[in-house]
């Protein structure tokens, strides 16, 4: 039971972190660019996008165990496991800063319309696909 208890305190720990993560990289970029100027601010973008990308499939599979050790304690509790599930609700709610973070970084302006259609291409594949295909 205490393997269950430092494991699933690791997860929720390992998701705040992940997540903080997310918000420092974004808002790095942001803080630096706020249009889309060139190339090479391009290049930063894509770069950006791709390691929160891969960050937030690691999220979901820590999540995904977080949720498993959550069931564990409440087969193994009962009911009295189930408080369990508030702390991994809490280090969720770490997210929602990189999730503003987010929609503001998928609104930026470009300075012309081939920065602009790549630009957007990169918005629609981070919106719409789990890996980067760019």
């Amino acid at each position: 039971m205490f393997i269950l208890v430092i494991l699933y305190l690791g997860l929720c720990s390992a998701s705040i972190v992940v997540s903080q993560r997310i918000e420092f990289l974004l808002s790095h970029f942001l803080s630096k660019n706020s249009v889309i100027t060139n190339e090479v601010v391009l290049s930063e973008y894509k770069s950006t996008v791709r390691k929160c990308m891969h960050l937030t499939l690691a999220q979901i599979g820590i999540i995904i165990a977080g949720l498993c050790v959550c069931i564990g304690f409440i087969w193994y509790r009962g009911f009295s496991g189930a408080f369990a599930i508030t702390l991994l609700g809490g280090a969720l709610g770490f997210g929602q800063e990189a999730a503003k973070l987010e929609e503001k970084a998928k609104t930026l302006d470009c300075a012309n319309n081939d920065l602009d259609k790549e630009y957007k291409k990169i918005c629609n594949v981070w919106g719409k696909k789990p890996l980067p295909d760019f």
